[in-house]
């Protein structure tokens, strides 16, 4: 009798482990969204974009910012959102801007932020920025906090970025807001960082450098009295060198 109960409670034990040995086996679904976070990569510094209507004639400028997804593309358009951080960063109010909707379109891990923003009397005075997250959605994560934020600016003014080694290779050893001025005018760009000289390549960055030049030496050769000089920065009150 002993014998009996010892080999069914063999059995018992048998069929657990061989119950347990084929939950073990089954493979644990795996459900994750993709995420989605700012691309720096255009970025002035780490997490800072700077726009300006200086040498723009449209009445609305369009601030486009990159987002980049970590994760693969699909075949149908994906909805992301941003929110305002209302801290010391922010200083523009509803009226001053429009953000529009968040897509990254069907097939692409790379996408656009649009930003409208209205040219108005206060961008002569004032530089208004925004300070933006993305956030979850139905078709994203918020992403690696590193890479949740940036910063927006705008203005009527000359907001000018980092006078980086292509601006002093093509342009001016030393930048100023007179010189980056005269830049904006005489190119049509607002930077020109290694991603904006790519497309111009050594030849096409000279052209430039020819016509940021020749502006100056026209200007000074009708106005001796008056020639155009840094008027900021390390080289303030100094005559302004073109490179070309």
């Amino acid at each position: 009798m002993k014998a009996k109960i010892i080999s069914i409670y063999s059995l018992l034990l048998g069929g657990l482990i061989a119950f347990w040995s084929c939950e073990k086996s089954e493979p644990t679904a795996f459900n994750s969204k993709a995420a989605i976070i700012f691309d720096y990569s255009n970025s002035v510094g780490a997490n800072k974009i700077n726009f300006s209507f200086l040498g723009k004639p449209e009445q609305i400028g369009e601030i486009r910012i990159p987002v980049i997804v970590n994760g693969f593309p699909e075949d149908k358009d994906r909805v992301f959102e941003v929110k305002v951080i209302t801290d010391t960063i922010t200083n523009a109010e509803s009226a001053d801007y429009q953000i529009e909707q968040g897509i990254v379109h069907g097939g692409k891990v790379r996408d656009t932020l649009i930003i409208k923003v209205p040219k108005t009397e206060k961008l002569e005075t004032e530089v208004l920025r925004l300070f933006l997250q993305v956030k979850e959605s139905n078709d994203f994560d918020a992403g690696i906090i590193e890479r949740q934020f940036i910063e927006v600016s705008w203005s009527n003014q000359a907001i000018m970025p980092t006078w980086g080694v292509y601006f002093r290779t093509f342009f001016s050893s030393v930048g100023s807001t007179k010189a980056y001025r005269i830049f904006v005018e005489t190119t049509g760009l607002t930077n020109f960082a290694a991603a904006d000289f790519r497309p111009y390549g050594q030849a096409g960055a000279e052209v430039l450098g020819k016509k940021f030049g020749d502006y100056i030496r026209a200007w000074n050769a009708a106005n001796p009295n008056d020639i155009l000089k840094h008027d900021d920065g390390t080289q303030k009150g100094n005559p302004i060198v073109p490179r070309y």
